[in-house]
């Protein structure tokens, strides 16, 4: 399969929610977000995409006349643009596209569990582990996961629902903790000393 490819900006909107769409968008670099705006104007983040993820969904398996949420670059991004044909028969020669498909909806779930928390302690710390367990490369350390897209406090603030300020100060708690460091805007993770803070032993395999 081989397509245009398309650079994206970060906070540049890729699909506009209600937008008639015909191509599918196959990402090879970056991060793209998939949100609503509720009826009192507050923003609802839906999905997130990553290296190898396709989307829109809606376009890719025909199931709606129009895009159903807003698509937006959460860090710069190249993309890959093909036809709906092109999707359909790369798909059906890959052996791998149920599992990859299946672990993208668990994704899914892991991050509408953590956008569920009750705090924003517990937001952050199992959205943290979600980009961990999606968007993740293992380092050297056991149980150490660094997660792939530069994020700022801003950007994990926006995927949890809650104000910079907030994502800071209970940021800094997990640091202090140890289970989670950052540099240059990327962020490191210990899966089991995140794992017993949030009270659970989740994995994605």
């Amino acid at each position: 399969m081989s397509g245009r490819l398309r650079p994206i900006k970060k906070g540049q909107i890729i699909l506009y929610q209600g937008e008639a769409a015909w191509q599918i968008h196959r990402l090879e670099t970056g991060l793209v977000r998939a949100y609503s705006i509720l009826p009192g104007g507050n923003e609802v983040n839906i999905a997130l995409f990553g290296s190898g993820d396709f989307f829109p969904a809606e376009v890719m398996h025909e199931s709606a006349p129009a895009t159903l949420f807003y698509y937006e670059a959460m860090t710069d991004c190249h993309a890959e643009i093909i036809s709906q044909a092109d999707f359909a028969a790369s798909q059906a020669a890959d052996p791998n596209v149920a599992a990859s498909t299946a672990k993208r909806y668990v994704g899914a779930l892991l991050h509408i569990n953590a956008m569920g928390q009750a705090t924003a302690y517990h937001k952050i710390g199992h959205t943290l582990r979600y980009l961990a367990m999606r968007f993740g490369k293992p380092l050297t350390g056991p149980g150490f996961v660094r997660i792939v897209p530069r994020l700022t406090q801003q950007d994990l603030a926006n995927l949890c629902g809650i104000s910079r300020e907030t994502a800071s100060v209970e940021l800094g708690k997990l640091k202090e903790s140890g289970a989670v460091t950052e540099k240059s805007k990327q962020y490191s993770v210990h899966m089991p000393s995140l794992n017993k803070l949030m009270g659970d032993n989740i994995t994605l395999e």
